[in-house]
């Protein structure tokens, strides 16, 4: 089962949690609600995306594919050796739970075989590393913790829950505030941590007024997910930016009209098939 299985029990959970428990997300309501968009994405990406990309890298990419052509093939057994390893590394991390072992442990037993089977030479191994992105996601790391730990995101949730209570509680207008607010946030901190802040804001306004809130949870996830503008929202960016050679104001051009998308289709979807 994949993690989506998982996400009615999770929010299923927040609302036991706040003693709200007089709404239930049935385990297909996440995908009716965020169906529509998946398949507006995918004929987005297939047919408009590359339409706002650069025909060049705007910066140096992280990985050289001239350089990569270049390379001295590997010997049978170390393209055998390579195969095994990536294969192995993914079952360990599988079932790294059951083997007591923590992800990175995997990973860096995984590389230390690919260089002592020769895959990569030692000089090769170091050049991979992606230090600049490393150094990016450490200090996007760092800023989203400081957003949570000061209770910056928490006074920002304080003021979303004044204004709903402003809007007399319009569904289309409060679905709006709880996906333009997150999604904005998520764009400094990760949108994990977004997510968790914005939760329990929803369920206690809905507790107030009696409202269902299963439809706003369900757009607050949206909207943290819709985390494709910025390099500190996810770290799946950072590779992106990296490796496609590209710099903050081509991501936002080519993120911009995705995400107008994502808003509009969510809110009025979702909105309509889980008013408050």
């Amino acid at each position: 089962m994949g993690a989506g299985a998982t996400v009615a029990t999770e929010l299923n959970g927040y609302l036991e949690s706040y003693g709200y428990t007089d709404f239930t997300v049935n385990l297909i309501d996440p995908m009716i609600a965020r169906l529509p968009m998946m398949i507006i994405a995918i004929l987005y990406c297939v047919f408009f995306s590359t339409r706002f990309a650069p025909d060049e890298p705007v910066i140096e990419p992280s990985f050289n594919m001239k350089k990569a052509a270049a390379k001295e093939p590997l010997g049978k057994f170390q393209e055998y050796a390579g195969l095994i390893i990536c294969i192995g590394a993914a079952l360990a991390l599988i079932f790294a739970g059951k083997r007591g072992l923590a992800s990175w442990q995997i990973t860096v037993i995984g590389a230390l075989c690919m260089i002592f089977c020769g895959v990569l030479k030692p000089k090769e191994a170091c050049n991979a590393i992606p230090l600049s992105m490393l150094l990016l996601i450490a200090g996007t790391l760092a800023m989203s913790g400081a957003l949570s730990a000061t209770g910056a995101g928490d006074l920002i949730g304080g003021y979303v829950s004044q204004v709903v209570s402003a809007t007399g509680g319009n569904s289309y207008i409060v679905g709006l505030i709880f996906f333009i607010v997150p999604f904005i946030l998520t764009q400094f901190m990760s949108n994990r941590g977004t997510m968790l802040i914005f939760y329990p804001i929803a369920i206690a306004t809905c507790a107030s007024i009696g409202a269902n809130p299963v439809g706003l949870m369900i757009l607050i996830q949206a909207a943290c997910l819709a985390a494709y503008m910025t390099p500190m929202a996810t770290a799946a960016v950072v590779y992106i930016m990296g490796y496609g050679g590209y710099d903050q104001k081509s991501m936002i051009k080519q993120a911009w009209l995705l995400a107008l998308l994502s808003c509009v289709v969510s809110v009025g979807w979702i909105m309509t098939i889980f008013p408050l």
